[in-house]
């Protein structure tokens, strides 16, 4: 298993929250990245990084008004 950092962007905060992730590899750390930025409406983006590399990155679409 591998362990990956996870640098979640949240209206209500300044600063991104730290989580950790762990999974077995990159496309099922992109899986589980991608349902934490969905659960919330403040989650905005989130960052995944593993030993100070940055791997992907994924952004909230808005909704259309």
């Amino acid at each position: 298993m591998r362990t990956f950092s996870c640098f979640m962007t949240d209206r209500r905060y300044t600063a991104p929250t730290l989580n950790f992730i762990v999974a077995p590899d990159e496309g099922a750390a992109r899986s589980l990245a991608r349902k934490s930025l969905l659960e919330s409406e403040h989650h905005l983006a989130v960052e995944v990084r593993e030993h100070d590399r940055e791997l992907f990155w994924m952004r909230r679409i808005p909704e259309p008004a």
